[in-house]
């Protein structure tokens, strides 16, 4: 009987040690024990954060699709250089940055990843309805 009791009061007492323990990260200025009240705080930060925007996601789901089937953008960051250059050379093969994308003398297009794809971009957006649906379908066929 007495070491029911015993457990008992283990258990409680193991309670009570969680509760002061919890307030002790409160209180203390040790650092192991500041960085771990730390951690628990950014991730609760980073839960709320998620939340904020999963909701805002959902109120404004309606008007992105909206704005979505009025603007089709075709987007090309993201892919292969490779990919980059067979498509420009396949609709704008007359840009500077594609044609001089591996020729080290201009060493303004030379490996310039960003330019190319800023080259594209543009020159797509600019170009007609057509077009941009042609290099959609060559895009999604890779």
């Amino acid at each position: 009987m007495s070491s029911s009791i015993f457990l008992k009061k283990k258990k409680r007492s193991a309670v009570l040690l969680d509760k002061h323990h919890s307030i002790r990260l409160l209180k203390t200025n040790k650092k192991r024990i500041v960085n771990k009240r730390n951690t628990k705080i950014k991730g609760f930060e980073q839960l709320l954060v998620r939340e904020l925007n999963e909701a805002m996601i959902s109120t404004s789901n309606s008007t992105v699709n909206e704005i979505s089937e009025n603007v089709n953008t075709v987007v090309i960051e993201g892919l292969p250089v490779t990919f980059l250059l067979k498509l420009g050379k396949e609709f704008f093969s007359d840009l500077e940055a594609v044609k001089y994308y591996y020729n080290s003398k201009h060493e303004d297009f030379y490996k310039n990843r960003s330019l190319l794809e800023e080259s594209l971009q543009s020159s797509i957006n600019n170009s007609s309805s057509e077009d941009q649906l042609k290099v959609s379908e060559f895009i999604s066929n890779k």
